[in-house]
């Protein structure tokens, strides 16, 4: 399948193709290719840019931009909303700064792929690391997945930005090693793990993150599971990222 964002959905839904349904109007355009910004209308019809200049007509929305940058969406590489986007779905406040798009799973803390009984440990680490609520993280997700392609079909489309996320380290050494992942991997277990990852890339996983800093520490307060993995261990996690084209 390939490495996939989970699309945003809250204001897509409503586009039709071949009708301009918004235009900016007046703004200073900043198209991020380097060129110099120029006064130009945007049109937006099917939800892609139509037209870059002046635009005639109507439309079913128009927006006075004079005096404001019209620009592309920004892309934020490294959070952390991979919960927060199930009770906020418009990842506040990054939309407020222009960011369009978000990759979640960083650092090795992704929420899946995640044994039933293991949810529990998950919340608390991310409540330990993150500094999220514990309540929020027990209460504001369904839990119901177990792959991570599971847990990317629950946010598809319910979101009101682009969201991609990375396989963690510590989310994939807790899944195949359970309460073991504080020693070092068996090859056996090394295998699963990378299986695991190749499962999760293929599903549309973004690629794999890790860490091996001495800053973070799970719910027990001992490392997370990733600092416990040797050299090799991680060169043949990110070696299997190498078996997907754009992760």
């Amino acid at each position: 399948m390939g490495s996939r964002l989970v699309q945003g959905g809250l204001c897509r839904a409503r586009l039709l193709w071949g009708h301009v349904c918004l235009v900016i109007r007046g703004g200073t355009v900043v198209d991020g290719t380097g060129a110099e910004p120029v006064a130009a209308d945007v049109a937006v019809a099917g939800g892609r840019i139509a037209k870059i200049g002046e635009v005639e007509g109507s439309a079913s929305r128009t927006v006075d931009a004079d005096g404001l940058a019209v620009a592309l969406g920004f892309i934020d590489p490294h959070t952390h909303y991979d919960a927060q986007l199930f009770w906020d779905p418009a990842a506040t406040p990054s939309p407020m700064h222009g960011v369009t798009t978000v990759l979640g799973g960083n650092c090795g803390f992704s929420l899946a792929p995640v044994n039933p009984d293991d949810a529990r440990y998950l919340q608390e680490m991310m409540a330990m690391v993150e500094g999220m609520p514990l309540v929020a993280l027990e209460q504001g997700l369904p839990w119901d997945w177990e792959t991570f392609g599971e847990f990317l079909d629950r946010l598809d489309g319910k979101t009101a930005v682009n969201a991609g996320f990375l396989v963690g380290h510590s989310a994939l050494r807790r899944y195949v090693m359970g309460p073991d992942a504080d020693q070092p991997a068996s090859a056996d277990q090394l295998q699963q793990m990378v299986q695991a990852l190749h499962d999760g890339l293929a599903a549309g996983g973004m690629g794999f993150s890790t860490s091996l800093a001495h800053t973070h520490w799970d719910g027990d307060n001992d490392p997370v599971p990733s600092r416990f993995s040797s050299t090799e261990e991680v060169l043949a996690l990110a070696g299997a990222v190498a078996d997907h084209p754009g992760t």
